[in-house]
This record gives structure tokens, C-alpha cells and sequence, in this order.
């Protein structure tokens, strides 16, 4: 399990697809978690779903990350709460890069999938963005490369079992929570080595 004690996180959209694994999966890690949702009832959900985990180290704050400006508020709100940042797991922009480079070694992680690099009829309102992401997160990488950020995509070519899908899911699809614990060691200083790169998750036969 990967060390992420003292660490201080920030984690957008706690309620998505892989979302609660990566909290929860952090948390479990040792380190704070902030992180968002736009519906107070999704973050009880989740807080029921952590149970012990949700201590004193989960954070959640009711917000719409739909924006740059909602994105900014939110950033210099977190300001006002807390001292530093040193990693933050978004599918959002770069928001959040000046606050991490005042912290050498600090982590921002993109979360993205197959969509943006494959042609998938009718799943174009997902794979545009997607595929815009990649290509910001590959410029990022290249423009902070000297700024002490590590900077990586973490790119899951599976569909995902979550909570939502449970029911339905395939023993080969990729777990929220295998996904979670990926990006917690990815975070940690046990990656340190790891930076502008853009890893795969596979599906795998179980």
C-alpha cells in the first residue's frame, strides 16, 4: 500500500465513476482528503460508503467544477482552508498547478480513458474532450517539466467496476478501488521517478 501520510490532496469529483476509489484508496493511504461534489446527498453517500474512513481527514465540499471560474473560487477557497496542497488527482485544467509548485515533488494526476486516442461511434460528446485533455496534459508535462510538479495521465483502457455497475460488471474489468490504489502509489514519493508520462490500465483476464 502505497505511504501517503501527511499529505495533502485534493480530489475532484468524489462521486464519479472511480472517484470514490481514489478517495478511498487515499484515505487509506493516510493522506487529507478534499474533494467535490455538486449534490450534498452524493457526498453523504460516499461518507456512508468510507465508513471509518471518513474521518477527520475526508474533506468534502459541495461545488461545480463545470468552469474555469467555479474551478478558481474553488481553488482560492481551498486557500483559505488549508496551508499547502501537494497533490491533486482532476479530469479539470491546470487550475491547481501554481499552488503545487511551491511544493518540490508535488503530484498532478489527469484521469482519462481509451475514448481519447480510439474512434468510437456515437461517444463523440466524450471522446472530444478527452482526447483536448491528453493533449493538455502532454503540453503541461512539456511547459512545468523544470517546475518540481510531477505531471502524468493515467489513461484506463477498461470499462470500470464501480459501485454503479457492480451488478453488471465482468471479472476482467478494472475496480475502482485497483484504479484508486494505481494513482495513490503514482502520488507517492515511492514514484518519484515517475513524471510526464502517460500509463496504461489494462483489463486482465482474473
Amino acid at each position: 500500500m502505497a505511504n501517503l501520510k501527511g499529505n495533502i490532496a485534493f480530489i475532484a469529483g468524489c462521486a464519479g465513476n472511480v472517484g470514490d476509489g481514489v478517495v478511498r484508496s487515499f484515505l487509506k493511504a493516510g493522506a487529507t482528503v478534499i474533494t467535490t461534489s455538486r449534490k450534498q446527498e452524493k457526498i453523504e453517500e460516499l461518507r456512508g460508503c468510507l465508513g471509518d474512513l471518513a474521518n477527520d481527514n475526508f474533506v468534502p465540499i459541495v461545488s461545480d467544477l463545470g468552469d474555469l471560474e467555479s474551478a478558481e473560487n474553488l481553488r482560492n477557497q481551498l486557500l483559505g482552508l488549508i496551508n499547502r496542497l501537494d497533490s491533486v488527482v482532476a479530469t479539470i485544467g491546470g487550475t491547481f498547478l501554481p499552488v503545487l509548485t511551491v511544493n518540490k515533488g508535488s503530484s498532478y494526476t489527469f484521469l482519462g480513458g481509451s475514448a481519447s486516442e480510439n474512434v468510437i461511434p456515437n461517444y463523440s460528446l466524450v471522446a472530444i474532450p478527452a482526447a483536448g485533455q491528453l493533449m493538455m496534459a502532454k503540453v503541461l508535462m512539456e511547459e512545468m517539466k523544470d517546475s518540481g510538479v510531477r505531471i502524468n495521465e493515467v489513461m484506463v483502457n477498461s470499462l470500470v467496476n464501480t459501485r454503479a455497475t457492480e451488478d453488471n460488471a465482468k471479472p476482467e474489468w478494472i475496480t475502482a478501488d485497483e484504479i484508486g490504489d494505481y494513482v495513490a502509489w503514482l502520488t507517492s514519493d515511492e514514484a518519484y521517478m515517475v513524471s510526464s508520462s502517460v500509463p496504461y490500465l489494462q483489463e486482465q483476464t482474473r
